[in-house]
């Protein structure tokens, strides 16, 4: 993208989240603000950035931009050549149970963000996988786990938030197990993960994630893939593979495929039919 051009959606998997990708040549916002958290990343270029407070500062390609809800803010081009950005805009309420580690209502308000522009090369990476996956539309319980992750580290480092303690919960991590082992065809929401092991979405995820070192989201694909190799041993087409497993469609099989076992599912067919 190198004009004014913008592409706006909607991913609903934990809630209705807006995500915003735009490349702005020579447009400048004036004076505004969201009821949201506006939290972004720099793939081009530079945004010169001030609010009403008279901070103006400049948010440079590859570094994170971070805007707190109700903030009033105005946004222009830095650069001759503009800058093309990403965005998602998280409410407070999804934040607050990001950041949660009990089954409680959350009550406690949402942590203030501490800088508008934020060096963090890992964030950033993680950031980007995120905001791709959410315009996929791909799986359900990987969607969800990288927001929940994202935004707990990204408030972590970034905020008044406490660091997260560890937690040993076995039985948690067994029942979610058994969960994912009988499921694993079907979409997965981490609600009912969470639900039926009697704790909070995050603490699913940061116990499993403890105790076995992956997330449940990587710990289901892995069944997938596992279960695709049986299917194609018996001969089955790809096509009906890929659905059998409980991927979206055949690009997500295919990724995550050749990303576990190095090959792709149709390399891996021959070689068994060489044979």
């Amino acid at each position: 993208m190198h004009s004014n051009e913008v592409n706006v959606w909607i991913d609903e998997a934990l809630e209705p989240v807006e995500f915003l990708r735009a490349s702005f040549l020579d447009f400048s916002f004036p004076a505004h603000l969201h009821e949201t958290f506006a939290i972004g990343v720099i793939e081009r270029g530079a945004q010169r950035f001030s609010t009403r407070r008279g901070q103006a500062e400049m948010m440079h390609e590859g570094t994170l931009c971070a805007i707190n809800p109700g903030e009033v803010h105005e946004g222009a081009p830095g650069t001759e050549g503009g800058w093309q950005y990403r965005m998602f805009y998280p409410t407070p309420s999804l934040v607050s149970c990001a950041l949660r580690d009990d089954l409680q209502a959350c009550e406690k308000p949402a942590p203030e963000l501490n800088a508008h522009v934020i060096a963090d090369s890992e964030l950033f990476g993680e950031f980007l996988l995120l905001h791709q996956l959410s315009n996929q539309f791909g799986d359900l319980l990987e969607r969800e786990s990288r927001t929940l992750v994202f935004l707990r580290r990204f408030f972590a480092r970034h905020s008044g938030a406490p660091e997260a303690r560890a937690l040993h919960l076995p039985r948690t991590v067994g029942i979610v197990k058994d969960m994912l082992h009988a499921l694993f065809t079907e979409s997965v929401s981490i609600r009912d993960l969470a639900y039926q092991a009697g704790v909070s979405e995050t603490q699913v995820i940061r116990a499993f994630s403890e105790q076995t070192g992956i997330a449940p989201h990587a710990y289901l694909v892995a069944l997938r893939v596992e279960h695709a190799k049986r299917l194609i041993k018996a001969g089955l087409p790809l096509a009906t593979v890929a659905a059998e497993c409980g991927f979206t469609d055949q690009s997500h099989f295919h990724r995550h495929f050749k990303r576990l076992t190095g090959i792709t599912p149709g390399v891996f067919a021959k070689a068994l039919c060489v044979r």
